[in-house]
């Protein structure tokens, strides 16, 4: 059993994480720090792009493999819907990468399955803005609003293709919608009919 948060950046998929967490789900998390191609990507783009992006997906993809053949229910912090959206943007000037990138993914899909239900955090742009220059990132620091906007386009498009191809899928405005509100219709829609208990449901 598997569920994936998908949203770009600055969506809350973290926030969500940590309260299943705290539920005492199995979360699979994402590390932007283990991929070395980040920081030279922002010095030389031509050079580590692709390096970049195919890391963040092989990543991604080990990270999900390994949470499956330990064979217990999970909900990973990230997706692949919204990493192929991260990487038609990234990359769009080079088909070829993207190409070579998608057909990792598409290979992930056959490999390890789609997921059970996807989460789909989505926020107004000024919002994540705000939200990208709190928390200080060096690298997300050059963003701006179109290009928020654009991400945003791009994982809207890549979730609804998962769902088209039969994947439950909930949206969530996380600048809107309340975080009470958010975890109370989740269990009560979602993610109880999978197995995933609330904390005092589950007598823990």
């Amino acid at each position: 059993m598997r569920i994936e948060i998908a949203g770009a950046l600055s969506c809350g998929k973290s926030t969500l994480a940590g309260k299943l967490a705290a539920d005492g789900h199995h979360i699979v998390y994402e590390d932007l720090t283990t991929n070395p191609y980040l920081d030279l990507r922002v010095a030389d783009p031509e050079k580590y792009d692709f390096l970049c992006q195919q890391q963040f997906v092989l990543d991604k993809i080990a990270s999900l493999k390994g949470a499956m053949e330990a064979g217990k229910p999970h909900i990973a912090d990230f997706s692949i819907a919204a990493e192929r959206a991260y990487v038609s943007h990234y990359v769009a000037n080079r088909p070829d990468w993207i190409g070579s990138l998608m057909s990792l993914m598409d290979r992930s899909e056959t490999d390890l399955g789609l997921p059970d239900l996807v989460i789909h955090l989505k926020c107004a742009p000024q919002a994540q803005l705000e939200r990208i220059r709190k928390r200080g990132r060096d690298f997300e620091q050059g963003h701006d609003i179109p290009f928020i906007a654009n991400i945003n386009g791009r994982v809207d498009h890549q979730v609804a293709r998962v769902e088209n191809l039969g994947v439950d899928v909930v949206s969530y405005r996380t600048d809107v919608v309340s975080w009470d509100d958010i975890m109370s219709d989740l269990y009560a829609r979602h993610l109880a009919r999978l197995g995933f208990h609330a904390r005092e449901l589950a007598g823990a």
